[in-house]
């Protein structure tokens, strides 16, 4: 049977997840990690028990403000408990979507009638504050408001409780009736100079469009004002996007206040905020943002920043990336692609999810990273914040990725046409339309799609940008999407990847001049406190990586490299040809060996895929992607 391919290049915008019907079910390597991750932090006995109970403690203890300014000088600081109730809801909301459980949904219902019924004030107050007008200076007050609003908005639209809509209505004019009666701007408050408490943009924007309420739209134009003003005043993000500068030159010393995942929260608040009002200037600031973090911010392990700030991490020869960054550049990816349609959207969400994401959950499910390093004995393993025992930022996060993931493995068209973005072993059935996916993507070369279908429909198939050829039964496929129409009843179409390896020199690789950076970089990426045996690993030089499509790969002990194979170069550059030979490992998704040749030399070792390399917490352990 002759395969009939057709390119197609139309850009379009993809329903949003939240108004399609679509039931899917993980498989492989990534569905055996999702799926753990699911049952130890969301499903078993001890996941609704002591480790949902603990966020709903934080609302009953409020003990965020009793606390002093880390900086010694006697001045009140805050602790941000009050964000893990909102990201483990947000988490079971997701894992909802996913499943279509009844009983989850049930669970999702009490426990956010539970919330605001014991901890909503009547002014609308619900946070883990004493003081609710504790919002300036160093706090988290109203960046943990920001998760719990969130989190009521997305329970609402699986229950259909308007309780739970009023109680985000309350939120925000709570705080912008406080705004008006403190005098504060919400950029004056917080930390970071504002960028956390601004990110409640996303909730408060997803609030006004279920209700119209004027006084969310007013905190949100708010919002919006500050960050587009004449006197550039930091952080200034709308204004500041339209610069020909990095986000690392802004404002000096980067470090101080380009934190990275809450920047990133505030501009897919802009992203929701255009989708709302047609503002075409906020979406353009979204998208040369996005542009500015892909090319001067992406680190070697496809994430940007570098612990958690923008500070150029693409000229560095360490890298150091905080999972809650990894997991918002996706989101941000995600955003983007529902909003403008464009594939690079996908590429570098692909990449991400694949290396720095599943390098930074702990295979067994239980716990996780708090960043993902390049190289080193061990990532640096998420500390238990905040004096909380089942929770940090991360891990909180993690399930509700997997989610992301999945609303956007297919999307819907139209109810006769389907894209298939990612392959993913998997099951997916959008409205009676059944896909399998099956072919062990993307350490496997070969993905075989069944689809099973009552009515006719077409399928545009994506071609990865990183990806020099594709075909579609053995038929070459052109343009970023290659369509195949399928009759009723369905078939199944093979796609072949060229997954060529690639070696590719850093494009940064010194330590900066300015002496206070270089310290920051090295302490910041070895952590000797937190991790004692990184001591001196920093590197002052950057090197080669090899690439198979997607993947990044690395030397590991895993694999049976030692530490001297592990940690020195192996003296190739991106003049050596790379080729891999399959060399399956049951403790590793894949391996390889990897031979460089050049003239008659020739040089062998062993790798895996980079998230297979490290994710456990084994100081023994050791991995580099830099060969």
């Amino acid at each position: 049977m002759n395969t009939h391919l057709q390119a197609d290049s139309s850009r379009h915008v993809p329903t949003p997840p939240e108004k399609r019907f679509l039931i899917i079910k993980l498989k492989g390597c990534v569905g055996e990690k999702a799926e753990k991750l699911f049952e130890k932090r969301l499903n078993c006995a001890k996941a609704r028990g002591d480790i949902f109970e603990e966020t709903v403690n934080a609302f009953r203890k409020r003990y965020d403000d009793l606390h002093e300014d880390p900086s010694g000088n006697g001045t009140k600081s805050g602790y941000w408990q009050g964000e893990y109730w909102g990201k483990t809801m947000l988490s079971y909301c997701a894992y909802a979507r996913l499943t279509e459980s009844k009983e989850m949904k049930e669970f999702i219902h009490a426990q956010a009638l539970r919330i605001i019924g014991d901890y909503q004030h009547a002014d609308g107050y619900l946070a883990t504050y004493d003081d609710p007008d504790f919002i300036k200076g160093w706090n988290w007050n109203i960046w943990g408001r920001k998760y719990t609003m969130w989190a009521l908005v997305e329970a609402y639209d699986l229950t259909d409780d308007k309780m739970l809509l009023a109680a985000a209505v309350k939120m925000c004019e709570h705080l912008d009736a406080q705004l008006d009666r403190t005098g504060y701007s919400i950029a004056e408050t917080g930390c970071f100079d504002g960028i956390p408490s601004m990110s409640i943009l996303k909730p408060v924007m997803m609030t006004f469009l279920r209700t119209g309420n004027r006084t969310c739209m007013k905190l949100a134009k708010a919002i919006i004002a500050e960050n587009d003003r004449t006197d550039g005043r930091c952080p200034n993000l709308i204004a500041n996007a339209f610069t020909d500068k990095p986000v690392s030159e802004w404002y000096a010393k980067p470090w101080e206040w380009a934190k990275a995942y809450e920047f990133m929260s505030v501009v897919e608040g802009l992203v929701m905020y255009s989708r709302v009002t047609k503002d075409k200037r906020l979406l353009e600031t979204a998208i040369r943002i996005f542009d500015k973090l892909a090319e001067q911010e992406m680190n070697a392990v496809e994430s940007v920043g570098f612990h958690d700030k923008f500070i150029g991490a693409s000229r560095y020869p360490n890298t150091i990336s905080e999972s809650c960054d990894v997991i918002h550049w996706m989101r941000l990816c995600k955003y983007l692609y529902m909003a403008t349609g464009e594939m690079k959207h996908l590429d570098h969400w692909e990449k991400t999810f694949l290396n720095a994401f599943l390098a930074g959950i702990f295979r067994d499910g239980e716990w996780g990273t708090h960043d993902v390093r390049s190289h080193g004995r061990r990532h640096l393993q998420g500390v238990y914040e905040v004096n909380m025992t089942y929770h940090f930022c991360c891990i909180d996060n993690a399930p509700r990725a997997f989610g992301d993931w999945s609303d956007c493995c297919v999307g819907e068209k139209s109810p006769i046409e389907l894209d298939l973005n990612f392959y993913t072993d998997g099951e997916y059935v959008v409205k009676g339309v059944k896909i399998e996916v099956s072919g062990n993507y993307p350490v496997g070369d070969k993905v075989q799609v069944k689809l099973t279908t009552p009515r006719r429909v077409k399928v545009n198939f994506r071609v990865p940008g990183w990806c020099k050829a594709m075909t579609v039964d053995g038929v070459a496929a052109k343009g970023p999407r290659a369509s195949v129409d399928f009759a009723v009843g369905g078939r199944t179409v093979t796609l072949g990847f060229d997954m060529k390896p690639r070696i590719e020199r850093w494009k940064g690789g010194l330590l900066p001049p300015d002496k206070e950076l270089a310290h920051y970089l090295r302490d910041n990426f070895e952590m000797p406190n937190h991790n004692k045996e990184m001591k001196g690993f920093a590197r002052k030089t950057a090197g080669v990586r090899v690439l198979r499509g997607p993947l990044v790969l690395a030397k590991c002990a895993r694999v049976g490299d030692d530490d001297r194979t592990c940690f020195d170069d192996l003296g190739v550059d991106e003049t050596w040809n790379v080729s891999l030979k399959d060399d399956p490992s049951d403790l590793t998704w894949g391996r390889w060996t990897v031979e460089f040749t050049k003239g008659s030399e020739k040089k062998t070792v062993q790798a895996s895929d980079f998230q297979s390399a490290a994710d456990t917490d084994n100081w023994r352990n050791a991995f580099s992607v830099w060969f």
